[in-house]
């Protein structure tokens, strides 16, 4: 095989990794329930090809998801209601009439960010450390301002795959693994500096 053919081939094989990949990720996804595990399944993935390279797509997935399902399925419920509570204050500081309103809009719009970038880290956190839901969620937290560029670069990257993927329908085959890949590569960078820091901290 020629050095063009097998350029080629590994450029091909690449996009066939990722396309698995995502497709898999979209599957799992359908239940709707299994969103959250699935996607940290996704992530999980990706982190065991950064760590040994090459890594079957389907058993790396389909174990990373058996082995996280229940912790995955508790912070996504936790979420959700988080994301639901949020939702039911904006709308009963949206009835109110008096001064106090916008206060309350701004108080509530903080803490909407807040929950927006530590959504943006808990996958990677999920996928990253063997820890309880809770102090997966509390890492999650710490991390997404400790690490504020980082988060907010995750958070560009998040934006460009949605807009993607919104203007261009084709682009979900592909584009979410993609983004993935990107994201914990983002995440990883913190995670290095916050275990050096733990380490020290423990001298």
């Amino acid at each position: 095989m020629g050095l063009v053919d097998s350029k080629i081939y590994k450029s091909l094989e690449f996009i066939m990794t990722f396309f698995v990949l995502n497709l898999i990720w979209l599957i799992m996804c359908l239940p709707i329930f299994t969103i959250f595990p699935a996607t940290t399944a996704m992530f999980g993935v990706v982190r065991e090809w950064k760590r040994h390279g090459d890594t079957p797509v389907l058993a790396t997935f389909f174990r990373i998801l058996k082995e996280n399902f229940i912790q995955s399925f508790i912070v996504g419920s936790l979420w959700t209601g988080a994301a639901i509570l949020l939702l039911v204050d904006f709308m009963f500081t949206n009835q109110l009439t008096s001064d106090i309103k916008y206060l309350l809009f701004t108080f509530f719009f903080g803490l909407t960010l807040f929950f927006i970038l530590s959504t943006v880290v808990i996958f990677p956190v999920l996928a990253h450390y063997k820890v309880t839901a809770i102090t997966a969620i509390k890492k999650a937290l710490i991390l997404s301002i400790r690490y504020l560029p980082n988060t907010l670069l995750s958070l560009v990257v998040l934006s460009v795959i949605i807009a993607l993927c919104f203007y261009f329908p084709a682009a979900t085959l592909l584009a979410f693994s993609i983004g993935a890949y990107l994201i914990y590569s983002i995440a990883e960078l913190g995670f290095k500096k916050f275990g050096r820091m733990e380490v020290s901290n423990r001298l």
